[in-house]
């Protein structure tokens, strides 16, 4: 295609390059184009001094010499730059002569005839001034109308002066006009100054043509950078399919020049980063406004996940109508792994600072925690003591007088209520004094005593006995299952206490509302000699690229209300102290499922209620 317009601009040679042979200023033609430029004065004299017929004799030899250098000038190969601007010099020249010395010589037919005179010498001359702006130098387009009406306004100049009508010369005096907006137009169009172009027309196929040109070659360089560089390069079509693209996509991709040539973007994406793909490239066709990408995921030929960033823009045809889309971009897959990295040795080390500072604030804490504790241990059950002593006397007078209210409750709810509620005093501060010790013991990295057999069962029922109203809170659907005649378990009953509470707060934390429901259940695994604690939420679930982090220490997906991350990290530690361990399953918003595995103490079971 490339050739092909070339070969047509080359068509037109004879209008875009003026031939210029061997510097030929001073060839025939253009000796004649002098001799009427000196001969203008013979004009002014014929005028000035009052003889019309030598006036009109001098005028016709000059247009028969206007004539005849343009035909020596083609028939004999001396067409020149040169002339073709001494030409338009004697044309210039004669325009504002002859209507000066008609004046003299004619001005009653010059006054009557002055709106027609005074278009014809504007639209000369501007133009001819125009290109003298623009291009320095006088235009010289010598187009077909210009000589056409140059030709016919000399006749009916020569017919008025020698008496004859005018309307001849009005009649011509538009296409002349015509000639000179036609010129305009074409210094407008035309960059660079050329002669010998016989219309508009031309003029436009001409530029065209260079347009076209340029564009093709800017193109082609513009495609043999793409093909050298190091980012990658793609261009779609309005639907997704690739239609070119530069080696390094290959490579990013490790698919074939054969096998990408067609193929859809989703075919590299799964569907999460199709979707997305999908929302951007309708924002960039919406708006038109070019687009940055961070952190695309594609899949590479071989399966492999590798990262992308770049920017998308919007292609258009030549009449601004959207066509498609081209992408730069690079593969950041091994920076974003370096990054990783080093967002994961920073944490380890905050982590560490923060293991450093809990150690110094558990010491201090603990001592301020317990003093208070121990006023609640050591005088509840005074209070207690004190109720005991105080009940007949409030039963005597209940007996005698009914029933009366205490605290908004009436007595007869109240007397089996104020046990429980000491009950529940004094095991909740056991369990600040529990919940410290374990600080504590996990600070220093050491191990509780872990001899005492545990029955499973009962330590699940007392940790549900101190979340009670939290999962009465949480939902509606809480069901458990007690495992029958499961083996006693060698350990520490308060801190796999803590294990179970915390499992089910994150359970109750994780459900959306109260028609989500959470299932506890112990069983023994005979084959592996471990009893099996789950706790299943049907909550928000955990992604999956999560989940090999919610054990570390201080890792949270809830700061924003609170979380610290400690729970989880405690409690795996708990288990594993117990020689078990912890798995977990989750699958966004179906819910998670956790299994605490511990081993048993020996044949021996304990009594399952």
């Amino acid at each position: 295609m490339f050739s092909t317009m070339k070969n047509s601009i080359d068509s037109l040679a004879r209008y875009d390059r003026p031939i210029e042979l061997m510097g030929q200023k001073f060839s025939i033609p253009n000796l004649l184009s002098i001799l009427r430029l000196i001969s203008m004065p013979l004009l002014l004299f014929a005028a000035w001094s009052g003889r019309p017929v030598f006036f009109q004799i001098t005028l016709a030899i000059l247009l028969l010499m206007a004539l005849a250098d343009g035909i020596l000038a083609r028939r004999l190969g001396q067409v020149t730059d040169f002339g073709a601007e001494l030409d338009s010099w004697g044309v210039l020249a004669a325009f504002v002569t002859v209507p000066l010395c008609a004046w003299i010589l004619w001005p009653d037919i010059v006054h009557r005839e002055a709106a027609f005179v005074i278009a014809l010498v504007i639209f000369h001359v501007v133009p001819a001034l125009l290109g003298l702006l623009k291009y320095g130098r006088l235009t010289s387009y010598h187009t077909w109308a210009s000589k056409l009406s140059a030709v016919l306004l000399s006749l009916t100049i020569f017919l008025i002066l020698l008496g004859g009508p005018a309307w001849p010369f009005r009649v011509i005096s538009p296409v002349v006009i015509l000639s000179g907006i036609e010129e305009i137009f074409m210094t407008g169009i035309l960059r660079q100054w050329q002669t010998n172009i016989p219309s508009l027309w031309h003029a436009l196929r001409i530029e065209q043509g260079k347009v076209e040109i340029a564009l093709q070659e800017s193109e082609k360089r513009y495609r043999d950078i793409l093909l050298n560089i190091e980012d990658g390069y793609l261009e779609l079509d309005l639907a997704g399919n690739l239609i070119f693209f530069n080696p390094t996509l290959g490579k990013y991709s490790g698919y074939s020049e054969e096998e990408l040539i067609g193929m859809n973007n989703r075919i590299l994406m799964d569907d999460r980063q199709s979707k997305i793909a999908f929302e951007t490239f309708n924002e960039v066709f919406r708006t038109g406004r070019s687009c940055l990408i961070h952190d695309w995921e594609f899949i590479r030929k071989d399966g492999q996940r590798r990262y992308f960033e770049g920017s998308i823009n919007l292609m258009r045809n030549a009449r601004g109508q959207p066509i498609g889309f081209r992408c730069f971009g690079r593969d950041t897959t091994d920076r974003k792994l370096a990054e990783e990295r080093d967002r994961h040795h920073q944490e380890q080390l905050y982590q560490a600072g923060k293991m450093v500072a809990l150690g110094t604030l558990v010491s201090g804490v603990a001592h301020e925690i317990n003093n208070p504790n121990n006023f609640i241990k050591l005088n509840t059950p005074l209070l207690e003591e004190a109720w005991e002593g105080i009940r007949p006397i409030l039963d005597e007078y209940y007996e005698e007088n009914g029933d009366f209210i205490i605290a908004g409750l009436s007595y007869s709810e109240m007397r089996t209520r104020i046990p429980t509620l000491f009950a529940g005093i004094v095991d909740g501060a056991r369990r600040i004094e529990q919940i410290i010790e374990d600080l504590k013991n996990y600070v220093r990295k050491g191990t509780a005593e872990l001899t005492e057999p545990v029955e499973i069962n009962q330590v699940v029922k007392s940790a549900l006995s101190l979340v009670s109203h939290m999962v009465r809170r949480s939902t509606q659907k809480f069901n458990v299952h007690y495992g029958k005649n499961l083996p006693l378990l060698n350990g520490n009953p308060q801190r796999l206490e803590q294990v179970i509470i915390n499992l089910i707060q994150n359970a109750c934390q994780a459900l959306p509302n109260t028609r989500a429901g959470i299932a506890v259940s112990t069983a023994f695994d005979g084959s592996s000699a471990q009893i099996v604690l789950t706790v299943q939420d049907e909550g928000s679930g955990i992604p999956a690229e999560n989940l090999p982090h919610i054990t570390d220490t201080f890792y949270t997906t809830r700061y924003e209300t609170g979380g610290v991350g400690l729970g989880l990290s405690i409690s795996s530690k708990i288990v594993e102290e117990h020689g078990g361990r912890m798995q977990f399953t989750s699958e966004p918003d179906r819910g998670t499922t956790v299994a605490v595995y511990l081993p048993v103490a020996g044949v021996k079971t304990g009594v399952t209620t």
